[in-house]
């Protein structure tokens, strides 16, 4: 080979090698805890996290809304993939959750002050949320997307705010709880009519019924802002919410969409609500994909399926351009036992 040439191809390797190496790497999608701090003052005062890839045009913006004893954090890996697709994620935590605790290292002092459960503050708060972020983004779509509790208080948030939301993704909607009766219930429930305002050691039940992967249920445990203890009122609170959530899902405009995600092997609430929450809503755009073997904790986790992730993924990028469609179904499949709904496959 000339000389000459042989220059040629070794300065243009060495060009390329010096391009690799100082070409910017694409930045990680960034977790704001503190996000009014740093340019997102449109933002109500509360606690919230937003992701979002800043190197990426935001094609929609994603509220996410956590369950019972959860906190708004626990959505990250969620979160994570959905702002590197270019979704901006925003997740609150409800009040006497999260951040919202006195004191997360000292569960005695859980409930006081402003670590209280207010459901009904919590549904305001997210109520405000939505509509400022709607101000600040009007031409992109919002979407809420919610497990357990959350998923029924977004029900009631896309019934409030009709213009606001674009779609609804429901994990393990809290329609019917379960009737079960543990040896240790009994006794803390006798406990409690003698004193109300003890705190019920939530951890056990944590371990029966959160879910079927024992990695859930030990992430749950050791996450110091989990709650691990509510007491009788608040319980009473919560069961009232749940019990309330179906008379709200009628109010859910017909023009929103609405994908549910359920595990038939859910301990918690009853898998078969599902079939009376469709009955109720007014969407003929609704898709529910069920999880043969799951339990109740789905996309509050670490350990979020790649199956569960794809479908939220195709879901909300299928529903970006077209929110206000009348039908949407991919397919059918045995949804249980007498029952058969309409299921996206991605």
């Amino acid at each position: 080979m000339h000389k000459s040439f042989k220059t040629i191809l070794t300065g243009i390797a060495a060009l390329g090698l010096t391009l690799a190496v100082s070409a910017p790497v694409s930045a990680e999608v960034e977790r704001l805890d503190e996000p009014r701090l740093v340019g997102h003052d449109y933002l109500p005062e509360l606690p919230v996290s937003v992701w979002q890839d800043q190197e990426k045009p935001a094609k929609g913006v994603v509220v996410a809304v956590h369950g019972l004893v959860m906190h708004g954090r626990v959505y990250d890996v969620m979160a994570r993939k959905l702002a590197a697709q270019g979704f901006i994620v925003l997740a609150p935590d409800l009040r006497g959750y999260g951040r919202w605790q006195t004191d997360v290292q000292d569960e005695s002092k859980a409930g006081k002050e402003d670590g209280k459960v207010q459901y009904h503050k919590s549904l305001e708060d997210l109520k405000g949320l939505v509509a400022a972020v709607s101000v600040k983004y009007p031409n992109l779509p919002l979407f809420l997307v919610g497990e357990s509790l959350g998923a029924g208080l977004s029900i009631r948030v896309a019934e409030a705010l009709p213009e606001s939301v674009s779609g609804l993704v429901l994990s393990s909607p809290a329609i019917k709880r379960r009737m079960y009766l543990e040896p240790e219930m009994v006794v803390q429930a006798a406990s409690l009519v003698t004193n109300p305002m003890r705190q019920v050691d939530l951890v056990p039940y944590i371990k029966k019924f959160a879910s079927e992967d024992p990695r859930i249920v030990e992430e749950a445990i050791n996450d110091p802002y989990v709650r691990k203890h509510l007491n009788l009122s608040e319980l009473m609170g919560t069961a009232s919410i749940i019990r309330g959530n179906i008379s709200h899902a009628h109010g859910v405009p017909a023009s929103v969409p609405v994908l549910v995600i359920q595990g038939d092997k859910d301990k918690m609430l009853r898998s078969d609500a599902v079939t009376l929450l469709l009955s109720r809503l007014r969407t003929k755009d609704r898709t529910v994909r069920w999880l043969p073997g799951k339990g109740h904790v789905l996309i509050e986790t670490a350990h979020i399926e790649p199956s569960t992730m794809s479908t939220i993924s195709s879901w909300l990028d299928d529903h970006l351009m077209t929110p206000t469609r009348e039908t949407y179904t991919e397919g059918l499949v045995s949804s249980g036992p007498g029952r058969t709904l309409d299921v996206y496959q991605p």
